[in-house]
């Protein structure tokens, strides 16, 4: 699928979807089929460590420069630079630690973050909560997807790319809509998940689709705007730093 203007600011993460068929077309589809299947995780990055492995794979290949000028303009610009310094972090730590998984933890937040209050990074809140997404509510997990991710999960299949952040299922089966903000929540969050809920309703053929919204803050005015709405759950969160000694 190709870009287009319109579409270019709902990629400030790394497209995936765009990144497999460039991957493919230059003769990259065993290394994309890799990543794409791999179960690594990187302390709490799941998704986020295969768009690190796929900068990593670029560079090498003496690729990142096209694929960002076809498909991940979003790269070019300053905030775009510090994303893909980010995914190259991300990507050192992976390879020094031997290229194996690491069980996730709470430790695994600790690093890029703000004051210790508030994640850097909206990616970095998506890929912990889809880690752990008991914490939300018990018996939440990922809602299955043959062909495709339940993290940034793309709603729909024609015109601009709009994907939820996480999209869940409940200990009774319903899809759950997860949204966040990794600073405060505003009561436009509300609109958004209303169409994403919408969609998912047609898509699946529930009558039924439940709404989290997840920020460091909630606004008043978001509070007041999910109480005149059914289903829709609203959390705050915080991190907390622990400091071990090991000598």
């Amino acid at each position: 699928m190709a870009t287009t203007a319109t579409q270019e600011p709902e990629f400030e993460s790394l497209p995936l979807r765009l990144a497999w068929g460039f991957l493919e077309a230059n003769g990259l589809a065993t290394e994309a089929a890799e990543i794409r299947k791999s179960p690594e995780r990187l302390g709490s990055y799941t998704t986020s460590l295969k768009r690190a492995k796929i900068v990593g794979l670029l560079r090498r290949k003496g690729l990142l420069d096209k694929f960002m000028e076809t498909n991940w303009r979003f790269a070019l610009t300053p905030d775009g630079k510090k994303k893909l310094s980010w995914y190259d972090q991300i990507y050192s730590r992976y390879e020094k630690a031997g290229a194996a998984p690491v069980p996730s933890t709470n430790a695994g937040i600790e690093d890029q973050t703000e004051a210790g209050t508030e994640f850097a990074l909206e990616e970095q809140l998506r890929d912990y909560l889809a880690e752990n997404l008991g914490i939300l509510e018990p018996g939440l997990s990922l809602w299955p997807v043959e062909n495709g991710d339940a993290v940034e999960f793309q709603v729909d299949d024609q015109g601009p790319s709009r994907r939820i952040d996480i999209l869940a299922r409940d200990s009774a089966g319903l899809p759950v809509v997860i949204e966040l903000k990794v600073s405060r929540g505003h009561e436009k969050t509300v609109g958004q998940a209303l169409y994403y809920r919408a969609r998912i309703k047609h898509r699946f053929g529930s009558a039924r689709v439940r709404i989290f919204i997840v920020a460091a803050e909630i606004s008043p005015e978001l509070q007041a705007a999910a109480s005149e709405v059914s289903d829709v759950f609203l959390f705050e969160y915080s991190l907390a730093v622990k400091v071990t000694a090991i000598t």
